[in-house]
């Protein structure tokens, strides 16, 4: 066994430590979908406001 083997082991071991006890369809994937929504807000109102007149990708009225 050599050094990386080692290394391997131990992030497998960190891995399972801290995702094995979130509860993978309560916790895990609903923060992910709710974090991916909170992305699309953010870039939806980045692209049809202020923001995107500012940077002429939407030209003013």
């Amino acid at each position: 066994m050599n050094f990386a083997d080692n290394w391997a082991r131990i992030f497998v071991v960190i891995t399972f430590l801290t995702l094995g006890e979130a509860q993978v369809i309560g916790g895990l994937v609903s923060n992910l979908i709710a974090f991916g929504l909170f992305l699309g807000a953010i870039g939806y109102f980045a692209l049809t406001g202020k923001m995107a007149e500012m940077f002429r990708w939407k030209k003013k009225k």
